[in-house]
């Protein structure tokens, strides 16, 4: 059975992208022998699949982990009419990584990954500071980040991902850089490839790649595209709670399928998550009946997202992890 029209996903299609949430870099034959099918088939649907935007194979680094540990979201208010310009002058800017149109009290929030506050105060003043066009902002930073949206999938998760084996690696070189680049920008590349790009050897592509996969700093994702399967209305909430029940609080909401994102912040929510729903009514039942029934949040605030501008897993290195 094909995709269907209205972009949601057979049983064979959740299948194969079960497995690659799992592992990004599974072969063709792996997937084909763990679904039961030809590797031709899963060469084919795959191919749809990238095609149509539903899934893109990427590599993602720990941002704690690679000297990326400034993680801040802002909220932004533009002058009437300029809108569409300065999201565009936002979304170029290095070190966002989402940017998304939004309603309610801004009218654009973005999220940055650097490497220092320092690097953070230089970003808000000068890369934020030099659009014309900006009348307010309010940042929150990021104190821990619960859940992330490369996780997202809309079943609950069936196949779960061995935890890395958190090997120590004494420091991260050039290579490794740049091989996490190529990674970052095709998850499944070849090491036949990178090795010819870098000059380099493949048993030592693949024994850097390896090592950076166990080591948890590097993970290979299938990231999903919500609107291109369905779910169509996303929100990003922020939330105000009685800190005793925060814990709790934390647990349910990582546990929602309906959760891509979950953060915990400084600033005026204590946590900021986003929600994807197949509609607005979804949404309006998810803020009405589950949000509410859980216990210890004491205000929400919703900011519905227009349209997603940017979202890229590519925040790199952190200049301090080198040696």
């Amino acid at each position: 059975m094909a995709l269907a029209s209205n972009g949601r996903l057979d049983h064979l299609d959740t299948q194969i992208l079960m497995h690659l949430q799992r592992d990004g870099r599974s072969s063709y034959t792996a997937l084909a022998a763990l679904c039961g099918v030809s590797e031709g088939t899963v060469r084919k649907r795959m191919q749809r699949l990238e095609s149509r935007g539903i899934v893109s194979i990427v590599g993602i680094t720990d941002p704690v982990r690679t000297g990326m540990d400034t993680v801040a979201i802002t909220w932004l208010r533009v002058e009437r009419g300029r809108l569409t310009e300065v999201v565009s002058q936002i979304t170029a800017l290095e070190h966002t990584h989402y940017v998304a149109y939004t309603t309610g009290a801004s009218d654009i929030l973005t999220i940055a990954t650097l490497s220092s506050q320092e690097e953070l105060v230089s970003f808000l003043a000068r890369d934020l500071g030099a659009i014309q066009g900006l009348t307010e902002t309010e940042t929150s930073m990021v104190l821990k980040t619960c859940k992330q949206a490369y996780d997202w999938s809309p079943w609950p998760h069936q196949i779960t991902s061995p935890p890395p084996k958190q090997e120590a690696i004494e420091g991260l070189d050039e290579i490794d850089f740049k091989l996490i680049r190529y990674l970052q920008q095709d998850g499944r590349i070849t090491f036949v490839t990178m090795a010819e790009e870098l000059g380099i050897t493949e048993s030592t592509v693949r024994r850097r790649v390896t090592s950076l996969l166990d080591s948890g700093i590097l993970k290979v994702a299938a990231v999903l595209n919500p609107a291109k399967i369905g779910f169509t209305t996303a929100a990003m909430i922020g939330i105000k709670v009685e800190r005793q029940r925060m814990e709790d609080i934390v647990r349910t909401l990582a546990s929602m399928t309906d959760v891509r994102y979950l953060a915990l912040s400084t600033g005026k929510y204590d946590l900021i998550i986003e929600v994807v729903q197949a509609s607005n009514e979804r949404l309006l039942d998810f803020l009405v009946d589950t949000l509410e029934d859980i216990p210890g949040i004491l205000r929400t605030d919703t900011h519905l997202l227009l349209k997603l501008s940017k979202e890229t897993y590519n925040w790199g290195v952190g200049e301090r992890i080198y040696g």
